[in-house]
C-alpha cells in the first residue's frame, strides 16, 4: 500500500534537536523524505540544493527565524506550501506569519497528532482536503465567538496592532497609539506591497458604534 506521503520532500526548520527529530520521525513513518534545517540560514542553504514539497518551520529561531525567513521566501516569488509550527500566543506574530502567505500555524506543544496529519495532507494536497464549506463554517463560529465576548474581541483587535517601531519597505515607521488600551479609538494597520511601496489605513472605530470592534477586525481581514 502506498503511503500518503510518498514521494513528497519536507523541510523541517527548527532548532530545538528533539522536536526537530520526533517530527522527522513521524513524517517519515507516512513515506516522506526529510530535509533538517536548525535556523533560516539553514534552510535557505537546503533549499539551494533541492526545493522541498512543504516547508515546516518554528517561529523563534537564531540567525533568522521563521517569519524572516518566510518573507525572504516570498520575496523570491516562491510560493511552497508553509506550514508554522511555534510556541508563541503572539498575535502580531501570528498575523504577519499569515499575511505572509502560510497555510496554517499550529502552537506548541503539538498534542493532536491526527490534527496535525490533516494539516500537513491539506497543504501537500488543498484540491483533495480542503473545503470551503469547512472553512466557513470555521469562519461563522469564530466570528459568533467575538460577537458574544466585545471585550475578547477588543483585545484581540489591540494584540493585532502593528508593532510601534519597525522598518518596512525602506520606511521607518513609528506611532505612538494616544487612547486607552481597553477602549480603542484610531486603530492602524500596515503592510508592505513591495521593497520600496508599503500601504496603511486608519480607522476611527468610535464611528461605527458598538459594531466599531468588529468592523475593525472585519477591515483587517480584508486588508490582509
Amino acid at each position: 500500500m502506498t503511503q500518503p506521503l510518498a514521494g513528497k520532500q519536507i523541510l523541517i526548520v527548527e532548532d530545538e534537536p528533539v522536536f526537530r527529530s520526533l517530527m522527522h520521525t513521524w513524517l517519515a513513518s507516512l513515506g516522506a523524505t526529510i530535509v533538517q534545517a536548525e535556523d533560516g540560514m539553514d534552510a535557505l542553504q537546503k533549499m539551494a540544493e533541492s526545493k522541498p514539497d512543504l516547508m515546516i518551520c518554528d517561529i523563534s529561531m537564531p540567525r533568522m527565524n521563521g517569519l524572516q525567513l518566510v518573507e525572504h521566501v516570498r520575496n523570491q516569488g516562491e510560493q511552497l506550501p508553509i506550514l508554522m509550527i511555534s510556541a508563541t500566543e503572539n498575535m502580531a506574530d501570528i498575523a504577519k506569519a499569515l499575511r505572509l502567505g502560510v497555510q496554517d500555524i499550529l502552537l506548541k506543544p503539538v498534542k493532536d497528532f491526527d490534527r496535525l496529519r490533516e494539516t500537513v495532507y491539506a497543504c501537500l494536497y488543498p484540491n483533495m482536503f480542503n473545503s470551503r464549506v469547512e472553512e466557513e463554517e470555521r469562519l461563522f463560529e469564530d466570528w459568533d465567538a467575538l460577537v458574544s465576548d466585545p471585550s475578547a474581541a477588543s483585545r484581540l483587535l489591540q494584540e493585532l496592532q502593528p508593532p510601534v517601531q519597525q522598518e518596512m519597505s525602506r520606511c521607518r515607521i513609528h506611532y505612538r497609539q494616544l487612547v486607552s488600551v481597553d477602549k480603542p479609538g484610531l486603530v492602524l494597520d500596515i503592510a508592505p506591497l513591495s521593497e520600496n511601496d508599503l500601504a496603511f489605513y486608519c480607522l476611527d472605530v468610535t464611528r461605527a458604534g458598538d459594531n466599531g470592534v468588529l468592523a475593525a477586525l472585519l477591515l483587517r481581514a480584508l486588508f490582509n
